[in-house]
């Protein structure tokens, strides 16, 4: 019990209490980006000129194939804290997600490491940092063998670049392959599987889960008492839902492969969607909202307020660090549990031989039968035909009895 103790101890400190740091002041670089961007467009001279530019027409993209044209009579910086006001709700319900952030900050040394990621705010500094380490890994190797991977497309300006590729196309492209058609095809999927129970929903309460399906799919499966990813971990997918979240995956990595970007952008788009897919299952729509944004505008962000602002270089600098040593950390345990997981699942169908039979001891010689002699009384062995004593014979005995 004592070592046990220790143990726990020394991996509370070495491994638990930097994590958590770790992942606090990623949270807060998240965000620190939202009043940053905010500064960018609205109190730098070329900011606020293209701010004050009217947007004509707004992009909506629904079920990977629609696509079309919302005409509006707007200006680029209402549009712009418009969708600022949509990513700082998708952070207020990453905070409260299945157990609030600062519950889990509360209880991590006290708990088992893997409530950690009850937490959907906690949990996305890690996972995107092992996207972010993973995508520059396998763009040097593709790179390496003459994949190219391109560059990020450009739109005029870098503030219109920043606004559109950053701020407009993570919200349309989240809506386009994740909510309407994940989440639409999760409600038919689980209406057919629970047919039995919605026959006998009222009209409303039909509609009210409906509606909960796509926006927290896991909380939805939960009240139709469907397995669930919470509690069930991987399990808890079922092939359905793997089926349609690799073709929105693939689809979302071939629809990113063009000019400007390279026929090595699938990789990596592929598995961001992928990531991006699980994690809607797990948190709800606002996580693979947040982890696309974190790609697009945080990045972005940052890169330029060092035009305008260099005396963010310093956090800069500390976003790359923790970011790429978290990833590291973070894929190095992966590997590990996984190994974990892949040897005890092979131990476990490893059928044992069966032990050697034990040897049986040897058979118990009857006991001898003793005999009387009816007329002397005396003892006799069992093969004596007559008495030796006073004559008596045996055969007349047998004769008497019968």
């Amino acid at each position: 019990m004592v070592a046990q103790y220790e143990v726990k101890t020394v991996f509370i400190i070495l491994f638990t209490a930097p994590l958590v740091i770790a992942v606090l002041f990623l949270v807060f670089s998240y965000l620190l980006s939202i009043p940053l961007g905010l500064a960018l467009f609205f109190f730098t001279p070329e900011g606020a000129a293209f701010s004050a530019r009217h947007l004509l027409v707004l992009p909506v993209e629904l079920f990977m194939t629609v696509y079309f044209y919302v005409p509006v009579t707007i200006n680029v910086g209402l549009a712009f804290l418009f969708l600022l006001g949509v990513y700082s709700l998708c952070f207020a319900g990453a905070w409260m997600s299945r157990e609030s952030l600062h519950d889990v900050v509360r209880k991590c040394l006290s708990r088992p490491f893997t409530k950690l990621f009850n937490n959907n705010l906690f949990a996305m500094p890690i996972i995107t940092s092992m996207l972010f380490t993973a995508v520059i890994a396998i763009h040097y190797f593709q790179e390496s063998h003459g994949i190219t991977t391109g560059s990020p497309p450009e739109w005029g300006s870098p503030f219109e670049t920043f606004f559109i590729g950053g701020t407009l196309l993570t919200l349309t492209e989240e809506t386009c392959f994740r909510i309407s058609t994940i989440g639409v095809f999760l409600i038919v999927y689980l209406f057919l599987m629970k047919r039995k129970s919605v026959a006998s929903w009222s009209a409303g309460q039909a509609l009210k889960v409906a509606f909960l399906i796509p926006l927290y799919p896991d909380k939805a499966k939960k009240s139709l008492s469907v397995k669930t990813v919470s509690e069930f971990g991987i399990r808890g997918i079922s092939l359905a839902e793997w089926i349609i979240v690799i073709i929105t995956s693939l689809v979302f990595g071939w629809v990113h492969v063009g000019h400007p970007w390279g026929p090595g952008k699938f990789t990596t788009a592929t598995l961001v969607g992928l990531a991006l897919g699980l994690a809607y299952l797990l948190y709800g729509a606002q996580a693979p909202i947040l982890l696309h944004w974190f790609f697009n505008y945080y990045w972005y962000s940052y890169g330029l307020a060092l035009d305008f602002y260099p005396t963010v270089l310093p956090i800069v600098f500390l976003i790359d660090l923790v970011t790429l040593t978290l990833g590291m950390v973070g894929w190095s345990m992966f590997t590990v549990l996984l190994g974990v997981w892949v040897y005890r699942r092979w131990k476990g169908g490893v059928v044992p031989l069966p032990p050697p039979p034990t040897q049986l001891p040897p058979p118990t010689p009857p006991a001898p039968i003793i005999r009387f002699c009816r007329q002397c009384g005396r003892v006799l062995s069992e093969d004596m035909r007559f008495c030796p004593y006073c004559g008596k014979a045996f055969e007349e005995e047998r004769k008497e009895k019968a």
